[in-house]
């Protein structure tokens, strides 16, 4: 008799957990979301899988390479650093994300600017990520970095690591920036760092 008491008691305590949960955690939102790593150019950015760091950002109306492209706006030539850690890994997801949250994908019209990179364990890689943008993409512009290539509802890295890195840009830099006449020369993926690259 006392067991099925117990048991009964258990259940009811079971039921009500469960309707807690059910009523109070938002499980369709957290189920999709990704794990967001925050940071800043010249900072690193520890993933699980890998670390990110922002070198460098520059903007320019025209990439060389080849062959030279220009931009329908700007590019904006995001140089980043990135260490695989316990394993090889591509990461495929490179985007940008403006004061505003409008999305930006990298572009692949400069030759040798990079829209993924692959990663060996432990060897250090450097790639410029090239994004053809209008001026207003400038203010609190963000790069975005994952492990699975971004599609119009983040479904492919839902629950997976992502770095989120303001590169620095103020509203009072924007016309500066803009201004800015000199061609980049963009190196394709490699282990040099782009500046010694570009030398």
């Amino acid at each position: 008799m006392r067991r099925s008491i117990a048991t009964a008691a258990f259940v009811i305590a079971a039921m009500a957990l469960g309707r807690l949960i059910t009523d109070h955690v938002p499980l369709d939102v957290t189920a999709a979301e990704p794990f967001s790593h925050t940071g800043s150019v010249g900072k690193v950015v520890g993933l699980e899988y890998a670390d990110v760091t922002v070198t460098a950002v520059h903007v320019t109306p025209t990439v060389m390479g080849n062959p030279a492209s220009a931009a329908g706006g700007r590019w904006l030539i995001v140089d980043t650093e990135m260490l695989a850690r316990t394993a090889p890994v591509t990461v495929a997801g490179l985007f940008l994300v403006d004061g505003q949250d409008r999305r930006y994908i990298a572009s692949a019209r400069g030759s040798e600017c990079a829209t993924s990179v692959k990663l060996a364990t432990g060897v250090r890689s450097y790639a410029s990520v090239c994004f053809d943008i209008p001026k207003k993409a400038l203010t609190g512009a963000r790069l975005f970095a994952t492990r699975s290539a971004y599609d119009s509802v983040e479904s492919n890295f839902r629950r997976d690591d992502l770095a989120d890195i303001d590169l620095g840009i103020s509203a009072s830099e924007v016309d500066a920036l803009w201004a800015q006449k000199d061609a980049i020369n963009v190196k394709e993926s490699s282990v040099m760092p782009p500046s010694e690259d570009r030398r």
